[in-house]
């Protein structure tokens, strides 16, 4: 006569075809892992690694995804964590490099201030919104993030500047007309 479930729980073991479940998240949170790794080859200027870690960082971003997808492990909390580890991977490099001098502190607050404008529209209304101009929005960040660590000129930091800045305002305005839209209906 087997054991049962609840006295396989009882003896200590342990339900392993639930480990597909939890792989997107460990895949997702290898960018935190990543990012302090990342922050020290860039501050000691080692430009493969550097890269080579921003690599794996956005690799992660793309399967973690697609794998939960493969394994219909896709949850809320995977959504959520994917959105709150990009938060912290983007804020992160961009707070480092405003301490190396290369961006002005005020982009670090209109990252932070789009990320707070979509969890406050997403609680008002009590659902998660899918904005395409704010999933564009975190690709641009990180592609600033890429090519900050791959050329150290002011051109290229100049030119992430303005993209900040002009993708910040079209996010806002399609989130503002969303949400107005969705008033009116």
């Amino acid at each position: 006569m087997g054991l049962q479930s609840k006295d396989q729980k009882a003896l200590g073991f342990y339900d392993f075809s639930k480990i597909p479940l939890y792989i997107p998240n460990f895949i997702t949170f290898l960018r935190i892992v990543a990012l302090p790794h990342l922050v020290y080859t860039f501050n000691n200027q080692i430009i493969l690694g550097s890269y080579l870690l921003f690599l794996f960082s956005i690799g992660t971003d793309l399967i973690d995804g697609f794998v939960a997808r493969k394994l219909h492990s896709v949850s809320m909390f995977g959504a959520y964590l994917d959105l709150a580890v990009d938060f912290l991977f983007i804020s992160g490099m961009y707070l480092n490099f405003i301490l190396k001098g290369i961006y002005p502190t005020w982009i670090l607050f209109i990252i932070i201030g789009v990320f707070a404008q979509f969890v406050i529209s997403n609680i008002i209304l009590k659902k998660t919104v899918y904005d395409p101009i704010g999933k564009y929005y975190g690709s641009l960040l990180f592609g600033g993030i890429g090519l900050t660590i791959l050329f150290s000129n002011q051109l290229i930091y100049d030119v992430v500047t303005c993209g900040i800045l002009f993708s910040t305002l079209i996010s806002l305005t399609s989130r503002l007309a969303f949400l107005i839209k969705k008033k009116l209906d």
